[in-house]
């Protein structure tokens, strides 16, 4: 025995100060336990310090530390305890939860050795207190910190080729916590191909030469996920012989899926911005040009070189250059993020360019503007394109006016001779009405109320052209129904057709009071004059509303139209599609203009000796 610990051993018999300093000093408690009587254990007053009681008042009880020790540790401490007193060489050596009197958890570790009697048996134990609380918060909370930064730890122990994972290692890999890897097949884990065997080659260099890694790869867990990790290796050397290989593992699927996505981004922005149809080009809140296309540059003939020696303002016409800067300073007040406007350039040579123009601003997380971003369109043909556009319109719109007054003074004076001739022809039958007993006669006459019925025609169509919307009013629909109804009433009746009048009594259109009049008459007069003698005809009038526009339907069982054969032509001027005598193909070519004039549609269903149906459009609304 060395001098100095039997030296020790004979101060501690002798000298009752020197164990006191031990029981003080180099532990935070001591304790002896009589086995025999197992209620009573003594505690020195430090283990009772350390739990914030007074131990005066503490009595020796093993009941006493029982009420405040966890009930988890409580078992676990009678099973190990147990075990130690049948086999002394398995160790009593606990962690113990307690709970503090300010209700605080204290971890204490626990030691014991069992004293036996001259025949073996344990008659006592005596044990040691260390209070490693600190030491346990911070391992709980290293390991709280590292399952939220998915950070597991692993080790390999080359001498005994044992391979230790963390439970948040084993999470990453997605297996059970009873799962026991090994280098085989924690390396298996690693995707096939070139991760596999780069971190084969990691960890060759790793045990046998002594290099770290720290390297970005892909795993495939248990479930076949496939996920990106960053693998931390560092050896560990026992004199001259690596023993060791330890490091930490972390899940950075989503931060390199991100930044993967990111880079994504860039690349398609770069490569839009490069090669873009338009100009394109980022500046800073000065408006100094940081970064240009070739478009843009094409635009204005500089070089990107001398761009950057530029601001917007050096390349703006002189009469442009204030347009946009209120706009951009409330950019850069955050009042607005983009604004849009047309303006002028001066190209490097000299001529201007008008353009388009564009800026949206990029801000950081401080709402700070990182730069601004403009998109440069040159529409300088288009400019020319509409100046010369204007000119057309205005000549087209003098030749309109010109064509008006042509057709109004040919429709007006047309009318006024042909009321002549009609009135003469008039007067000389009624002084000589055998001359009317010629063919000849015959067919004057015939010719002269045709005549005046087409003028009549012309000036309702001129009328039509020249109406203006100031006039539209909204209009109660159904009186104006009825009113038509009544007027043609013994026509329809001598015709044998039943008339229904089912328009709502509220509904209105917008419409020219004339026009709306004269649209229901055509509809009403054309079912009377295309109704069938086969059977009892009859016309009803519907009415529904559909978003913004009033249906006026005009539904008969009359002769039809065959759609097919007249459809492009049922509107048309002077198109006729049944053997009536009176039909002038005027009628329909009217009513359409007069619809459309109050801006509105006409639909047409039909079929050949079953009947048709109108469905005229109106607006309801002065929108």
């Amino acid at each position: 025995m060395n001098y100095l610990r039997k030296e020790l051993y004979n101060l501690v018999k002798a000298d009752n100060r020197i164990f006191g300093f031990i029981k003080n000093h180099s532990l935070d408690g001591l304790w002896y336990w009589d086995l025999e009587k197992p209620k009573n254990k003594w505690s020195n007053n430090k283990f009772w310090e350390v739990l914030g009681y007074d131990p005066k008042v503490m009595p020796h009880k093993v009941s006493v530390s029982e009420k405040i020790t966890n009930k988890d540790d409580l078992a676990l401490v009678n099973r190990t305890l147990k075990k130690h007193l049948n086999n002394p060489k398995i160790p009593y050596n606990q962690i113990i939860r307690y709970t503090h009197k300010n209700g605080r958890t204290i971890w204490i570790r626990c030691k014991g050795i069992a004293i036996k009697n001259s025949e073996g048996k344990p008659i006592r134990m005596l044990g040691s207190y260390q209070d490693i609380t600190e030491l346990k918060e911070n391992e709980i909370f290293l390991k709280r910190c590292n399952e939220e930064a998915n950070i597991g730890f692993w080790h390999i122990d080359l001498n005994s080729e044992t391979v230790f994972w963390s439970e948040v290692t084993k999470k990453i890999h997605g297996v059970p916590t009873n799962y026991v890897p090994n280098l085989e097949s924690g390396i298996s884990f690693f995707k096939e191909g070139y991760n596999r065997e780069r971190i084969t080659e990691l960890m060759f260099k790793a045990m046998k030469h002594e290099q770290g890694f720290n390297e970005e790869l892909q795993i495939t867990t248990l479930k076949g996920e496939t996920k990106w990790v960053k693998a931390i290796g560092i050896p560990e050397k026992n004199g001259e012989k690596i023993c060791r290989v330890y490091g930490t593992l972390q899940d950075i699927n989503s931060l390199k899926n991100y930044r993967l996505k990111l880079e994504e981004s860039e690349q398609v922005f770069r490569g839009n911005f490069e090669n873009a149809a338009i100009g394109m080009a980022l500046l800073n809140k000065r408006g100094q040009w940081l970064k240009v296309n070739q478009t843009l540059c094409s635009i204005v003939g500089y070089t990107p070189e001398e761009l950057y020696q530029l601001t917007f303002h050096d390349i703006s016409h002189k009469k442009d250059v204030d347009l946009d800067l209120p706009l951009l300073q409330e950019i850069i007040e955050g009042k607005r993020n983009h604004y849009q406007m047309d303006k002028r350039y001066i190209h490097k040579i000299g001529y201007i360019k008008h353009v388009h123009l564009s800026v949206s601003a990029v801000r950081d997380e401080n709402n700070d503007i990182l730069y601004l971003i403009s998109q440069i369109v040159d529409i300088t043909k288009q400019k020319e394109q509409e100046k010369e556009l204007q000119h057309i319109v205005s000549l087209t719109q003098d030749q309109n006016e010109r064509l008006k007054n042509f057709a109004h003074i040919v429709s007006h004076n047309l009318r006024s001779h042909s009321g002549g001739i009609s009135t003469l022809i008039d007067f000389l039958k009624d002084e000589n009405p055998e001359f009317f007993n010629s063919k000849m006669m015959q067919l004057l006459e015939a010719s002269s109320k045709n005549l005046k019925e087409t003028i009549e025609h012309l000036s309702e169509v001129v009328q039509i052209n020249l109406s203006s919307k100031n006039n539209f009013s909204l209009l109660i629909l159904n009186p104006i129904v009825e009113k038509q109804i009544a007027s043609i009433l013994p026509i329809a009746k001598k015709h044998k057709i039943k008339i229904t009048n089912n328009i709502d009594p509220n509904i209105k259109v917008l419409a020219i009071k004339a026009y709306l009049e004269s649209i229901v008459l055509n509809f009403i007069t054309n079912a009377i004059k295309y109704s069938s003698n086969k059977r009892n005809s009859f016309l009803e009038i519907n009415s529904t509303k559909n978003g913004s526009f009033t249906i006026i339907e005009f539904k008969d069982n009359g002769l039809g139209i065959d759609l097919n054969l007249h459809s492009k032509k049922l509107f048309g001027m002077y198109k006729t599609f049944h053997k009536n005598k009176d039909a002038r193909g005027i009628g329909l070519f009217i009513t359409k203009n007069q619809i459309e004039t109050l801006g509105g549609k006409v639909e047409v269903t039909s079929q050949i000796d079953q009947g048709t149906t109108f469905k005229v459009f109106l607006k309801h609304e002065k929108n």
